[in-house]
């Protein structure tokens, strides 16, 4: 046996601290088994022995005080080693009694064994050894009086019926030390099986309790997810219309979000929302609720307030707290957020139907211009329905061919010549007549189905320069505009090259129109994508130019041909007053520096279009001129113009 073995086996068991609850609730359930046994014993064994043989004084009443003693024991050690200790004792103190009662006969000797065996369900070595200890002492002192022939309360000690040395104790002995042993063995054995299946179970319910946390949380900011968001909003629902009170439902969404991510990686936009999380996490009553969704949307639950005035001031108040510097991984971030508000049960008495008017709320909040809070009402929810049917409509309409393109030309300032048209789309519905872009577009970017539409719209722009060419117009182009949504498509570039090789147009009569914020929003993608189609021979015009970023570094930086002078400019030239100082004059005097065309937009009357001459301002296009026109009336203006 090598050392390491014997180390093992002469160990006592220890229970770790994570089973002493489980082990601790066995000794005290144990303990009260013992305490049933023992007076069970002492009821009925002891009182027929002590009618058999006379022998109350030592039997029942020395039983009984024995009985007395562990009941006594139980009110102060119960559960602990000590208890465990004492029974042994009595329940060996009680083997002798028979032993002794019945006059040393060999068959009450089995009790003693019955007893160590009883004792090992104990799960502790240390009652079977003090039982162990106890018998064996009790042995050698009774085999004492025994062979001295002394008597003990007027009735002769006797340990075995018959006379006998030390030897018969000292095997006697051997016996019970070996049963202890093994039986302290298995009690090991027990115990390490015990500790393992509490193990077990810990590891089971710590896994349990972490799938139900997480099952119910977000992974990445602890905060409580939709489900468990959902199931505390029914017990405030409750819990309102018992009392009949109120709470609000706050849509956080955070402004630009996705710039972060893209611009920094996800590693800074995780971190944002994490401190984000602990902020809001941080500014909210102890009965309010602060849930992550997904993405960067939060709900926010306020409970119970007032009024609507406090309301606001709480909004209000979680608006300024964006406002703050966000440091996260050593980058120095500005935030914004803006807030859809919906009121149980002002507004709906419905948790889903809740939800889905805050969300309406918000993004109502992010049109207005975003950083900023709205209420739902009554008329943003038949708003939403009318887009949402307007939606679902433009699909039919594109297959049913109901959107056509207007053109409105534009017009070289010093000969008067028509040198191309802007296309601009129209909707002529069946049962409304003709729908402008301003009631749908936005409507369709928000959707995605701009994509549809715009290469519907690249299509036609080509298939109209193709009927240009047939009709002699090979110097006049055509430009169409091209949105936010439609470069952060990958289709965009194959979509104008397909249309152009399929139509066999001349590229340099096909123009785009992109605005100011389309270049800037995705500045690397775009430049790449627009450097591509330049190389087709496409012609490319900054829209709106000045109401944006405008700045000479990215003018100069982009394959741009042409400015498009916003309206609003144009609309600040005076027919009576001096013009010297108008921004207008900056603007035109930028482009003839960087060598672009400028075409001015929006001109309306005959001193407008004089004074951009007088500028020296290239192009115009307006209602002075012509309105948008249907393909066969632009062709007359056409055919009107080339003979000027």
């Amino acid at each position: 046996m090598n050392d390491t073995m014997q180390e093992n086996l002469l160990k006592l068991p220890s229970v770790p601290d994570f089973a002493q609850k489980n082990f601790k609730e066995h000794f005290l359930q144990a303990d009260k088994v013992m305490l049933v046994l023992i007076g069970i014993q002492w009821i009925i064994a002891t009182f027929i022995t002590s009618i058999s043989y006379d022998t109350y004084l030592y039997g029942f009443i020395g039983g009984g005080l024995i009985t007395l003693i562990l009941f006594f024991a139980y009110r102060s050690f119960k559960g602990t080693q000590v208890m465990r200790a004492l029974v042994a004792v009595g329940m060996m103190l009680f083997s002798l009694i028979y032993i002794q009662q019945h006059l040393g006969r060999i068959e009450m000797h089995f009790h003693v064994f019955i007893a160590l065996a009883i004792l090992s369900l104990y799960k502790d070595v240390v009652p079977v050894f003090v039982a162990a200890a106890t018998t064996i002492i009790h042995h050698a002192v009774f085999n004492f009086l025994q062979l001295n022939e002394i008597s003990l309360f007027g009735m002769p000690v006797m340990v075995f019926n018959y006379g006998c040395g030390t030897d018969i104790v000292f095997l006697h002995g051997i016996f019970v030390i070996a049963e202890a042993l093994v039986l302290g063995y298995i009690i090991k054995l027990q115990i390490e099986y015990g500790v393992e299946l509490n193990r077990s179970e810990n590891q089971i319910l710590g896994l349990n309790e972490e799938l139900s946390f997480t099952s119910l949380h977000d992974s990445l900011t602890g905060l409580p997810n939709r489900y468990n968001l959902y199931s505390q909003l029914k017990l405030m629902v409750a819990n309102a219309n018992r009392y009949e009170r109120k709470f609000a439902v706050l849509f956080l969404d955070l402004d630009h979000f996705k710039n972060i991510n893209d611009t920094l990686g996800h590693n800074v936009g995780d971190g944002l929302l994490k401190a984000v999380s602990q902020k809001l996490n941080s500014i909210i009553r102890e009965n309010d609720i602060v849930a992550r969704i997904g993405g960067d949307e939060f709900i926010i639950v306020l409970n119970d307030f007032s009024d609507s005035g406090t309301l606001e001031q709480v909004i209000s108040k979680i608006l300024d707290t964006f406002h703050r510097e966000w440091i996260v991984q050593n980058h120095f971030l500005r935030l914004s957020t803006s807030i859809g508000v919906a009121i149980y049960p002002d507004d709906s008495k419905e948790i889903n139907e809740l939800m889905k008017f805050a969300d309406i709320a918000m993004y109502k909040a992010k049109s207005e211009g975003r950083d900023q809070f709205s209420f739902f009402t009554a008329t943003l929810n038949a708003q939403v329905h009318e887009e949402v049917n307007i939606a679902h409509d433009m699909h039919r309409a594109l297959e049913d061919r109901e959107f056509v393109l207007y053109y409105q030309p534009k017009i070289h300032i010093l000969s008067g010549k028509i040198i191309g048209a802007e296309a601009l789309i129209r909707w002529n519905h069946h049962e409304k007549g003709l729908i402008y872009p301003n009631n749908f577009i936005t409507i369709a970017e928000n959707t995605g189905f701009i994509l549809k539409l715009g290469t519907w719209i690249i299509e036609e722009t080509a298939e109209m320069i193709s009927r240009l060419q047939h009709s002699g117009y090979t110097d006049v182009h055509v430009s169409c505009n091209v949105s936010t949504r439609q470069f952060q498509n990958l289709h965009l570039f194959s979509d104008i090259e397909n249309a152009i090789r399929n139509n066999e147009i001349n590229a340099n009569q096909f123009a785009i129109e992109i605005t100011e914020s389309v270049m800037m929003e995705y500045l690397e993608v775009t430049l790449e994508v627009l450097k591509r189609i330049k190389n087709l021979g496409v012609h490319i015009c900054m829209d709106d130019f000045g109401t944006g970023y405008s700045s000479l570094s990215y003018l100069r930086q982009f394959p741009i041909d042409s400015l498009k002078i916003d309206k609003s400019f144009v609309d600040d030239i005076s027919e009576y007053e001096n013009n010297d100082h108008i921004l207008l004059n900056t603007i035109i005097a930028m482009g003839q520096t960087l060598n672009l065309n400028v075409i001015a937009e929006g001109v309306e009357e005959a001193y407008q279009m004089e004074y951009l001459k007088e500028r020296g301002c290239e192009y115009y296009q307006g209602y002075y001129f012509a309105k948008p026109v249907p393909e066969d009336e632009f062709f007359v203006l056409l055919e009107k113009n080339r003979k000027i």
